[in-house]
């Protein structure tokens, strides 16, 4: 190339001009003269290019007289250069579907140093001297081509064409033991019999022992595509095993997906088990034999995890349908309740079990895509989310919430979860139906399949965990109605779940695959890639290569990667099969992104550290020094000031504030946490003001509307810092009696109270603050303009993925404790306070805080600009007086906002939205207004007028029917229906009672408690509401004008506590004591009834005890004096009579005889000699049938 420039330029082929010598005029840079950084070895190191450095004159800015020489001279050297561009080889690099490949690369032999790589539709030139080379292509994840032999010869400046077909990474190895199967295969009608094996098979139920025999023998069978591994043991120390399968089982290979299937996880649940010890024997017999299954292993691997719960297994039983023997581990701990759960740490998942920790080691050591997660009990496939944020509440709050319905909780990835479970069900026979099983027959599942929390809620569920922690899809799938049926099931298990098994892995194949590289080349690993909006991400592995599972459409891609810019791309997913992408990141330069994001704010990102108080002090106070027109340092000017250091940002300092949003940015609640924000609040002012200097129309808009607050909080410092210089491994230093503590505790406390007056007099619009443990946005609960606000907020460009921080006690406190100052603030100052989660550990090392700060400068920018949207204006009387008492309620929301004590002026934070605001003041009718919100802008509704508030107490609807003068004189009347609680009151009854016309003027309020009358009469109108469970209330309205519709007339009802005329609270009085009172008398009734069966229906019999004193017992007291030993109390409803022995009868006798032998000829029936004394025997008789027991 150089020869060809310098042997056509007159004066440069002879190479002795500029008092230089050059042979032919062409020289090697580095032979010339050393220079670093030159812009051709960059071309040709890091890029496709041939580059030449080209020296035309020896005069570096000569007469421009000169020009026409230097064109005559160098325009045929540069014409000759531009053909060299078509000498050497070109050509198409595609897969073996035809598809281009990215960034293949061309290699020479003997030129290797200079690789070419493709561009993106598989084109490459390589520039050759004529000649003869060997040229092969190489890409990641396919098969090196078979270097090609061309001969070069550069005629007539044309490029030689060299196309190359590459196929995926394929190793196919046979083994004679599996080709002998094969030779001796049935046909398939038969294999199709045997459920689809080569080889006799058994179905049965295989414990702990038959299941490790039967795995060794597959693996020893086959042991070039099989490698069987322990993951870890169980509590009673039986190994986890796991199979792979795979063409190169042994490790992972770069552009080869990972897939996982996992079963026993409760160890009474044993079709999953069962089914992949089939499927690892079916596949393991047909590679080879059937293209689908080869295929399968030569770009699958497969990973089988058998029993994740071998203890349970073992103390299950066959046969088992519902019951829970068996279902936990040995500690009686259910699996699939030990995970980590995003929403929170119960008893069920505090203490981890060593299966949970084995399979979470496991499922993070391997880029796993795609998993499925086999139970039984049930028939469905279920996606994630397996539980909702209530879950983890207070037991009161959980029942109750356990008495509704179940909400669904899906992911991002909702649309993919459902296409995944219903690809399972519909391949199914029978799941797809979504037929309930036998012992739950209220349970149906349309299409087969369900969303987890809405089916039931699982804590500490490992499908949840999966999908957030390790970026790895799962589906939990319920095989069969019987937790362990009996063995001679399991062949139909296995002919139902053959096709959906196979069908599922295949699934891993369907999206988005490629690499992530630098710009040099090397390999990106744990870059997160994210797809549209969603933050959910799949992470790239140890060689850069990634798979994104992804629905057919046009996606976009978004990668980020510590260290590097981040990049997004447009793809669009085929419906059938992947598209290959292959991403190259730049490094990232601290001034550029400061120059992109941070009005180039070099201290913001370059040296970052922890400043002292004293430092902190001084920067305040020069912020105010340069930036006076904005700026006000409210140091020690106060009481206030003393404790707390603040700084006051807005414009036109020192004129009225009062049509000004307020907005407080505290560094933090927690003394470890508050370095860290400090530094971040500290940037943030630095951002605001250079924003205002470089006159930012956003950043010029936000101090005009606004007032900032900042307050870096300073105690504690000095010894929370001196804990990090000791150890700055420390991530969360312990400080005891932490500001946030105070503020909730009710002591009194100088600091704490001086804080508290401050929030209570300034009465702030926003606040924001800072937390550590969590990535978490904490704000205001339960109102629907908050959450949206915490959307805004999180809605950055480029969706970071949220810190999986360790729970530790300290966070968990700290959880807790951000969420009561949350609604204290709330409740007591209607401050919404927003805390932003900006790291794991409190005190970052210090160099990390510029990564902090990046991470988060988006969302800070979003909180502040959430003030550019909303609604404002004035309430006046007709007087057109300001009615300083005034209020704002946002129908169907709780906010309430008061005007300002001066203009009675308004303003209000809203997201985007249609409103209904109510506007009231005491004595005064209230008004509904609606307020269309636009995004970016202020509604500015001008001057409200009320009207005073007038209530007729009393009216007769008994009149006379009458009639007005004419009809056609006539208008509309329209408004709302409230409750005292500003909720709207559906199906309330609305009607003119007066004047009474000859047609009825009514009409009921809809959902939104709104309504409207038409044809009603001008002059004064008398409006009645009525409405269930509320007292009516009448209003007098003149309407002035026909055809002119008055509108906003709002009642406002208070509910009814009165029952048939008595108060609430007395009508549950005298009904509890009615209900009480009779269930007394049944009681009572009830024993009484009870009693006289017991007296008619059973015999009574008669014993007393015997004397204990006086004469020896049975002693003959003589005729006059005989003593009666067995007396007994004569009850009432017993009979006496005398009793005579009967002569004739002499099988009745007076026992009188405790013997044995007396006593077998009493059951035998033998007699007894009858007693001659004639005495009269008086016995009781309680009926005249009686029977002997």
């Amino acid at each position: 190339m150089a020869h060809t420039y310098a042997n056509n330029h007159p004066i440069m082929r002879k190479g002795n001009n500029c008092n230089d010598t050059f042979t032919d005029g062409v020289t090697n840079g580095a032979h010339w003269y050393e220079l670093n950084g030159g812009m051709q070895d960059f071309n040709y190191a890091f890029s496709n290019c041939f580059e030449l450095t080209i020296e035309l004159s020896c005069c570096k800015y000569p007469p421009a007289k000169t020009l026409p020489g230097e064109w005559q001279r160098n325009k045929q050297s540069l014409l000759q250069l531009l053909k060299l561009a078509h000498i050497g080889v070109k050509g198409v690099v595609k897969d073996v579907n035809g598809y281009p490949i990215h960034d293949a690369t061309i290699v020479v032999s003997g030129l290797e140093e200079k690789p070419i790589r493709t561009t993106r539709r598989g084109e490459y030139w390589r520039l050759l001297t004529p000649g003869i080379y060997n040229i092969q292509a190489l890409a990641f994840g396919y098969q090196a081509s078979a270097p090609q032999q061309i001969h070069v010869t550069n005629d007539k400046n044309v490029a030689q064409r060299l196309d190359f077909t590459l196929s995926p990474i394929e190793t196919n190895y046979d083994g004679d033991f599996r080709k002998l199967k094969v030779i001796r295969a049935d046909n398939a009608e038969n294999i199709e019999k045997n459920g689809g094996f080569l080889t006799p098979t058994k179905f049965e139920h295989h414990n702990f022992t038959a299941m490790e025999k039967f795995l060794r023998d597959i693996a020893d069978s086959y042991p070039s595509i099989t490698r069987l591994y322990s993951i870890g043991k169980s509590v009673q120390n039986r190994d986890l095993w796991v199979m792979e399968i795979f063409a190169t089982p042994g490790q992972h290979v770069p552009g080869v997906p990972e897939f996982k299937y996992v079963a026993n996880m409760h160890g009474n649940e044993v079709v999953g088990k069962e089914m992949l010890l089939l499927l690892t024997k079916y596949i393991c017999e047909r590679y080879n034999f059937d293209n689908r299954i080869t295929k399968m292993v030569n770009t699958t691997r497969m990973h089988f995890l058998y029993s994740m719960n071998p203890d349970g297994y073992e103390m299950s039983k066959e046969g088992d349908k519902s019951s829970a023997l068996g279902r936990a581990n040995a500690h009686n701990v259910d699996l699939n309740r030990n995970f980590p759960d995003q929403y929170g740490t119960d008893k069920y998942n505090k203490i981890t079990e060593p299966e949970v920790a084995a399979v979470m080691n496991w499922t993070l050591s391997i880029p796993f895509v795609l998993s499925a997660n086999l139970h039984g009990g049930s028939l469905v496939a279920n996606y994630p989310f397996d539980d909702n944020e209530n879950d983890f509440n207070d037991p009161m709050t959980r029942l109750r919430m356990a008495n509704g319905a179940h909400k669904l909780n899906p992911t991002e990835d909702n649309a993919l979860f459902q296409h995944l479970a219903k690809l399972y069900a519909d391949a199914h026979p029978t799941m797809h139906l979504g037929n309930p099983c036998p012992l739950f027959k209220n349970e149906h599942f349309p299409g087969g399949i369900t969303n987890g929390a809405q089916w039931y809620s699982v804590t500490g569920g490992m499908q949840d965990w999966n999908y957030i922690k390790a970026g790895v899809m799962e589906l939990t799938l319920e095989l069969g109605c019987d937790k362990f049926p009996m063995g001679e099931e399991l062949p139909k298990f296995w002919q139902d779940n053959r096709e959906p098994l196979l069908l599922f892995i295949e699934q891993i194949h369907n999206g988005i695959r490629g690499s992530i590289r630098s710009s040099i080349g090397h390999p990106v690993a744990g870059a997160a890639i994210m797809l549209d909006d969603a933050k959910h991400a799949t992470y790239s592995g140890v060689y850069g290569d990634y798979v994104k599972l992804a629905l057919p459409g046009v996606h976009n891609v978004t990668i980020l990667a510590d260290g590097f810019s981040p990049q997004r791309e447009l793809v669009e997913v085929p419906a059938k099969g992947q598209i290959h992408l292959d991403i190259t990141l730049m490094r990232d330069d601290p001034q550029h992104w400061a120059s992109a994001n941070d009005y180039r704010i070099i201290e913001n990102v370059v040296h970052t550290r922890y400043h002292s108080n004293a430092e902190l002090r001084a920067t305040l106070a020069e912020f105010e020094a340069r930036n006076g027109q904005i700026a006000t340092f409210g140091y020690a000017e106060s009481e206030f000031g003393f404790y707390y250091n603040s700084i006051k940002l807005t414009a036109d300092i020192g004129a009225p504030e009062e049509s000004k949003y307020k907005i407080l940015i505290m560094s933090s609640f927690f003394d470890s946490a508050s370095p860290l924000g400090r530094e971040i609040s500290m940037n943030l002012i630095r951002h605001v003001i250079e924003g205002y200097k470089l006159r930012e129309p956003l950043i010029l808009k936000l101090l005009q509307t606004s007032v900032l607050y900042f307050l870096p909080i300073t105690e504690n410092f000095d010894a929370v810092f001196k804990l990090y210089n000791n150890n700055n491994t420390i991530c969360d230093p312990v400080i005891g009696n932490e500001l946030g503590e105070r503020i909730l505790s009710p002591e009194s406390e100088k600091r704490r109270d001086l804080l508290l007056t401050f929030l209570e007099n300034q009465r702030f619009d926003l606040m924001l603050t800072f937390s550590t443990g969590s990535s978490e946005l904490y704000y205001p609960k339960g109102e629907q303009i908050y959450e949206k606000f915490a959307h805004n907020i999180e809605n950055t460009e480029f969706n970071y993925s949220p810190l999986q921080c360790a729970a530790t006690s300290t966070h968990t406190l700290r959880h807790d404790i951000t969420e009561r100052l949350t609604n204290l603030f709330y409740k007591m100052y209607n401050i919404p306070m927003f805390t932003l989660g900006l790291s794991c550990c409190s005190m970052p090392v210090q160099k990390d805080i510029t990564s902090v700060w990046r991470k988060n400068i988006e969302k800070l920018k979003n909180f502040l600009h959430l003030v550019d949207t909303g609604a404002a204006g004035f309430v006046h009387n007709r007087e057109d007086q300001p009615l300083r008492e005034a209020f704002i309620r946002i129908i169907e929301h709780q906010p309430v906002y008061n005007v300002s004590r001066n203009a009675a002026h308004f303003q209000l934070i809203l997201p985007e939205g249609l409103y209904a605001l109510e506007v009231s003041a005491p004595n005064y009718e209230s008004q509904v207004v609606k307020a269309e919100v636009k995004h970016g802008k202020i509604n500015n509704l001008g001057i409200i007028k009320l009207n005073p508030y007038t209530l007729i107490v009393g009216h007769s609807e008994i009149q006379p029917l009458g009639r007005l003068g004419n009809d056609l004189d006539t208008t509309m009347i329209s408004g709302f229906v409230l409750d005292m609680s500003n909720h709207p009151i559906k199906h309330a009854k609305v009607s003119v009672i007066k004047p009474i016309v000859k047609y009825f003027v009514k009409n009921f309020t809809d959902s939104m408690g709104s309504y409207i009358l038409k044809n009603v009469p001008l002059g004064e109108i008398t409006l009645k509401v009525e409405a269930p469970r509320y007292m009516e209330t009448v209003r007098l309205v003149d309407v002035i004008s026909a055809n002119k519709e008055v509108k906003n007339v709002v009642f406002r009802l208070t509910r009814n506590e009165h029952v048939m005329g008595m108060p609430r609270f007395v009508f549950i009085l005298l009904a509890s004591l009615v209900i009480i009172t009779a269930v007394v008398m049944c009681i009572l009734c009830t024993q009484c009834l009870l009693a006289r069966r017991r007296r008619t229906d059973k015999p009574y019999y008669n014993f007393s005890l015997l004397p204990q004193k006086g004469k020896e017992l049975f002693e003959d007291d003589g005729d006059d004096g005989e003593t009666e030993l067995f007396r007994s109390p004569i009850k009432k409803g017993m009979t006496i009579k005398p009793y005579f022995d009967d002569d004739d009868d002499d099988t009745k006798r007076i026992i009188h005889s405790d013997d044995d032998e007396e006593e077998e000829d009493i059951h035998s029936g033998i007699g007894i000699d009858p007693d001659d004394s004639g005495e009269e025997i008086v016995m009781l008789d309680k009926a005249l049938n009686h029977r002997h027991h």
